[in-house]
This record gives C-alpha cells, structure tokens and sequence, in this order.
C-alpha cells in the first residue's frame, strides 16, 4: 500500500488519448508550466496503486499502452473513471477549462460506472444466495431420508 497521487494527463499531439500518471509526492497542476502537455484531474488516494488497477479494469479495452498507462478515453470518461471508485481518495485539482457540459459528462459517466458495479455486486450477491439455497436444499433432502 504506498499513499500517492493519480493523475490524468493529455497531449496536444495526441487527441483522444489520456494518461495515467503515479506520483509520491503531488505534481505542479500549473497548466502553464507544462507546454504540449495539460494535466487534467489529480486525486489523492491512500493506495495509489490499487486505484490504478481499479481504474484500469474499467478501461481495459480502451488500453493502448501499457507501459505507459495510455488509454483512448475521453478526459472526461478517464476522470469518471477514477471519481466512481470504492476507494477512499480526495480531489486535488480538476482543469479548470471543463465546461458546464463537460462537467455533466463527467458526472454522468460516474454514475453509469457506479450503477456497473452495484449491478454486479448484486448478482454476485444473489448467485451466492441460490448457491446457498441450493446446498440448503440438497442438505435437507438428504437428511430426511
């Protein structure tokens, strides 16, 4: 478990793709200070590698890179992608040159991710409750005979 900071980054040269970025300490968020390349939303998490993993298996086939951390997401579906993890973790910096629509996008698509994993969690759930019923049923079957 190493406390660290994830990053979404962007590139002029290189429309429609993301980067995820981990840092120990917290990066300059300046959007002046970095030419070609913006940073686009910066969270704080407690286990910044498992937040990576987590938001990798959402976008896992969007992945181009893997080395790099490179994805042909959206800024907006990247940063949904992070804000509608489990894990506890606190919003550093958010660009400020998201519109109001971008802003509903993001929402948006957090919400869509967290219904993804509660929907999931529910069936799990409820195949755990027939397999449950299933034994259940199979012990009283056989005990009574």
């Amino acid at each position: 478990m190493r406390p660290g900071y994830l990053a979404i980054e962007t590139h002029t040269q290189r429309p429609g793709l993301v980067r995820f970025v981990l840092f120990d300490e917290l990066p300059d968020p300046d959007p002046t200070g970095h030419g070609e390349r913006r940073w686009r939303y910066i969270a704080g998490f407690n286990d910044s590698e498992a937040a990576l993993m987590h938001t990798h298996d959402l976008l896992k086939r969007r992945l181009l890179d893997p080395d790099t951390h490179m994805y042909r997401a959206s800024p907006e579906r990247a940063i949904a992608a992070v804000e509608s993890l489990g894990l506890k973790h606190r919003r550093i910096y958010l660009d400020a040159n998201f519109d109001g629509q971008s802003q509903a996008s993001i929402r948006a698509l957090t919400e869509k991710y967290v219904g993804q994993r509660r929907a999931w969690a529910t069936f799990f759930q409820t195949l755990g409750y027939i397999g449950i019923g299933l034994l259940l049923l199979n012990l009283l079957t056989f005990s009574i005979r």
